[in-house]
């Protein structure tokens, strides 16, 4: 019976050594003291409340992809964020409506394009770069993607009249595909591979009236092999002949 009872008080004793240490483990670690602080503290933090990372990019190209789809009008902040898996609290840190994010998306999808077509104008000759422009937008025209036809359209034809900011970025689109297909016919009048009885500034016109109505075209699928003969045709028409 003695013998029980001296083990008994030796388990008690052990018990009570446990939790003393237990507890100054923990008094430790919250006042630093403890050498394993720093790696349990950052356990701590990826456990407790850790926001979803996100990048504003990626958000940005979703809403695109969706606004360029529905429209402006028919999108809602719910499609925005099933698009991007965002919650509304992470998108209003971004942007703080709808309408910015729309004019974010316009924005991004026309310098896009415009920085092609100046890349193109600028490193090939005259000729290659009015043949690759006008085969691009038959791609593009053609494709799975063609039925959404041009986000800078799609935006005009929903918003315009009545939206100032839209107009005027609709304007610096129009302005800026024109501005490079001047220079690419310039360049080839310069270097006697285009026609010069017609002047530079009707033939960028009617290349972007053409190029614009191809865009549109492609809601409807056209052939891109139709596409490629009706290029070929106003290839002919700007080359110079002898």
């Amino acid at each position: 019976m003695i013998e029980l009872f001296g083990q008994f008080i030796c388990v008690f004793n052990l018990s009570k050594l446990y939790l003393l240490t237990c507890g100054m483990f923990n008094l430790q670690l919250r006042l630093g003291l403890c050498c394993e602080t720093p790696k349990t503290v950052e356990n701590m933090k990826k456990n407790i409340g850790r926001p979803r990372e996100f990048h504003p990019q990626d958000f940005l190209n979703a809403s695109l992809s969706v606004f360029w789809m529905k429209g402006f009008h028919a999108t809602s902040i719910a499609d925005l964020m099933k698009a991007s898996g965002l919650a509304s609290a992470s998108i209003y840190k971004l942007y703080p409506d709808k309408r910015s994010i729309f004019l974010a998306a316009l924005t991004q999808y026309m310098n896009d394009g415009l920085s092609r077509m100046e890349k193109r104008a600028c490193e090939q000759d005259p000729e290659k770069a009015l043949r690759e422009t006008l085969d691009y937008c038959a791609l593009l025209s053609t494709d799975e993607d063609g039925m959404r036809g041009c986000f800078t359209i799609a935006a005009a034809s929903e918003l315009i009249p009545g939206d100032k900011d839209i107009c005027e970025k609709v304007s610096y689109m129009f302005s800026g595909i024109k501005k490079n297909l001047l220079s690419i016919i310039k360049r080839g009048q310069e270097k006697g591979v285009f026609r010069l009885d017609v002047k530079a500034e009707v033939m960028a016109e009617s290349l972007f009236m053409m190029l614009e109505g191809m865009r549109v075209y492609g809601k409807v699928k056209p052939d891109f092999s139709c596409l490629r003969q009706a290029n070929e045709f106003i290839m002919m028409s700007v080359l110079k002949t002898d």
